[in-house]
Order: C-alpha cells, then sequence, then structure tokens
C-alpha cells in the first residue's frame, strides 16, 4: 500500500479507529469503549474496503482523492490492495465472528426475537420486551447506563450474566496484558493464602485509570480505636 493510499483510508473515522483496533497500543482506544462498539466499527469499515476494492477496480477514486492524480490503469493495483487489507481484517477477527448472535442480544435487546435467542434466555427477554418503561430507558440510557440500572440480578439475572460476559472484554490485547501482568504479580506461591475477594480489589486498584484520593480514604479510617 503507497503513502497516497494510505492516506485516504485512514482518514475515513472508521479506518482510523480500526488501524488503532487492528495495530494496538495502551493509549489508541479508549479504555471505557464497549467491545461490541469495536466490532461494530470493524465491520463498517470492512464493508467500505470491499466498496472500494470495486469501485477502483472500475478506475472510480471518488473516495481516494490523493489517488485522482493517478493515472487510471494504475487504480487496479489499489484495489488489490484493498482486497488484501480486507482479507488481513477478517482473518485477524475471525474468531470474534462466531459470538455476532450474543452480542446481537447484549447490543439490541428490544429488537431480537425471542425464539432466535439461546432457551435459557428467552423468558426474561420477552419480560424485558413487554415493559414499555424499561424500552423508553433503553432509548434513552447510553447501553451500560442501561444494564447498570435497569437489568438487575434479581429480576433478570440470566441477562444480567450474559450483560457482564461482554462488558468484561477487552477492547485490545494491549488492555488485556497489563492486566494479566498485574495479575501475576498479585497472585505468587509466596502468598498462597491471598483470597479471591482481596486479589479481585487488588486488580480492580491496579488497573483502574481513577487516581486514588488517599487522603480522604485515611481519614475515613480509625487508626486508635478506643477499648
Amino acid at each position: 500500500m503507497t503513502l497516497s493510499q494510505l492516506t485516504d483510508t485512514t482518514t475515513d473515522p472508521q479506518g482510523s479507529l480500526c488501524c488503532s483496533v487492528a495495530i494496538g497500543g495502551p493509549q489508541k482506544v479508549a479504555y471505557r469503549t464497549v467491545f461490541s462498539s469495536l466490532l461494530s466499527n470493524v465491520k463498517s469499515f470492512e464493508a467500505k474496503l470491499k466498496l472500494w476494492q470495486l469501485q477502483l477496480e472500475k478506475g472510480n477514486t471518488v473516495h481516494f482523492p490523493t489517488l485522482q492524480e493517478q493515472k487510471p490503469a494504475v487504480t487496479s493495483e489499489y484495489a488489490g490492495e484493498c482486497g488484501k487489507l480486507h482479507q488481513a481484517f477478517r482473518e485477524r477477527f475471525q474468531d470474534v465472528n462466531r459470538y455476532q448472535k450474543e452480542l446481537n442480544i447484549f447490543t439490541t435487546l428490544f429488537n431480537v426475537e425471542p425464539a432466535d435467542v439461546p432457551e435459557n434466555l428467552q423468558l426474561e427477554i420477552i419480560e424485558l420486551q413487554s415493559n414499555d418503561e424499561l424500552k423508553a430507558r433503553y432509548n434513552n440510557l447510553p447501553l451500560l447506563e442501561f444494564y447498570k440500572l435497569c437489568v438487575g440480578a434479581e429480576d433478570f439475572p440470566i441477562l444480567r450474566k450474559h450483560a457482564l460476559k461482554f462488558t468484561s472484554l477487552f477492547g485490545t490485547t494491549y488492555r488485556c496484558e497489563p492486566f494479566f501482568s498485574k495479575l501475576s504479580l498479585a497472585k505468587t506461591r509466596l502468598r498462597s493464602r491471598l483470597t479471591d475477594l482481596n486479589l479481585e480489589h487488588q486488580l480492580r486498584v491496579a488497573s483502574s485509570s481513577l487516581p486514588s484520593d488517599i487522603r480522604r480514604l485515611a481519614k475515613e479510617k480509625q487508626f486508635q480505636p478506643s477499648h
């Protein structure tokens, strides 16, 4: 891929984000970006690559202003590069495509057909879709906020567990690797009495991007209790 084609490809919003996801890097993708949103951008960019390949094969450079200065005969070469890039994305993200049906349940709760979802989710999906108040809140709240406030463990235990599965996915391998590095440092053979709850608290503090307010936390503690 030449510099001129790369310039036009990464100028596209999805192209820039998808290259960041594919290449990785700790500062490339926002920490709280939902995995399903990243996957949607990848799918959108793949569809654009297919369109660009077809257009470039016909000598149409409408979406590549930098390439418009090239001779029409050269555009077929760039069409092949779009095809290679599309194939590379399909191979890199082939594993996540297997979870598309489950992702659809997570992202479009009120649009899925109850008969098409796994049997253990069908009854809770029907109850949720029949609640007009929840539907209104779903349309007005960010996805994660809706799950946090409206899909409780008491009323929708299976749906909530399903949602936690996808909200806990790492957006990039660079987010995953530092987490497990912290895990290996916290859980060693010399700390055999470390409980799961304590380990969870340590990892939550170590992986959080929020600064700790040590002064406020210290004031809340009573260091010399009366006897």
